[in-house]
């Protein structure tokens, strides 16, 4: 079984994944407290 992904791109996306992550975490915690 071939992976299209390479390991770079699999690293790319779990990085851009886990700042998205991030983002909607914070912007919920700040949507919360107002």
């Amino acid at each position: 079984m071939v992976s299209s992904l390479t390991q770079a791109e699999v690293l790319i996306a779990l990085v851009v994944a886990a700042h998205a992550g991030v983002l909607a975490v914070r912007l919920a915690a700040s949507l919360y407290r107002a």
